[in-house]
């Protein structure tokens, strides 16, 4: 991380700091977002494991943040899509080592896109059987765990799902802030142990929670001026921006 002190590289410096700000603006409308769209930016300068790893840091403490700790458990609804998450990510996270990463970007890609445009369309299952969810969000949140321990985007599957089912904004929100809180305990300790960070990446992620918090604080009062349908579209559109995005940087 020398670049940090080099004066020459300031404005590097300066430019990563502003990505973490304005991912952290996303991430407080809209819930997500945050490593989605900074990291691309910081793996301009840096390699994308430490650009991911920089992450770290900010992403556990906004999704605390987020979570809504005192209000409490709302629902064990998902309790299984999380333990099937947590199964997935482990096995992804061996098999990171071995596998051609361009080629699981790409897949990423294109289930992004589709995901997406499915709910953009209208898919709507508001109403569907707690025993066929439970079918449903197993296999999803293992699948996603999978991917997610491949690349840290394991959200996206999920995501699709949540907003097709029409859970209510804060609901949500709430939601995917758990889903990455976990995702990220188990994720980064165990990229770390591989070699893919350093004690230096998380010293600096550190410092990166400040612009995070700021720009989430900014984000989540844009969030109280949007309403619930253009909220979800908002996501979505969003989803569909990346999956292009990694669908382009990986062919």
């Amino acid at each position: 991380m020398n670049f940090f002190f080099n004066i020459f590289e300031f404005n590097i410096t300066v430019l990563i700091f502003a990505s973490v700000f304005l991912g952290g603006i996303i991430k407080g409308t809209v819930g997500i977002g945050m490593s989605m769209f900074s990291v691309p930016i910081i793996a301009f300068f840096l390699p994308p494991t430490t650009a991911i790893i920089l992450l770290c840091v900010p992403v556990l403490i906004t999704n605390i943040i987020q979570m809504n700790i005192p209000k409490g458990i709302g629902s064990f609804r998902f309790f299984p899509m999380f333990i099937a998450l947590i199964l997935g990510i482990i096995i992804g996270c061996n098999l990171i080592l071995e596998i051609n990463l361009s080629t699981i970007s790409q897949i990423i890609a294109i289930s992004i896109i589709f995901a997406a445009i499915i709910n953009l369309f209208g898919i709507n299952i508001k109403y569907i059987n707690p025993n066929l969810e439970k079918k449903l969000t197993i296999p999803i949140g293992f699948f996603s765990g999978i991917i997610g321990g491949l690349s840290t985007m394991y959200s996206p599957y999920i995501l699709a799902y949540l907003v097709s089912v029409n859970l209510e904004k804060e609901t949500l929100i709430r939601t995917m802030a758990t889903l990455y809180f976990i995702g990220s305990i188990i994720i980064y300790p165990i990229w770390i142990y591989n070699g893919l960070g350093t004690l230096n990446d998380l010293i600096w992620s550190a410092f990166l929670v400040l612009p995070a918090i700021l720009g989430l604080k900014i984000g989540t009062s844009i969030r109280g001026m949007i309403s619930n349908e253009n909220f979800k579209k908002t996501i979505l559109y969003i989803l569909i921006i990346i999956g292009i995005s990694l669908l382009i940087k990986n062919t």
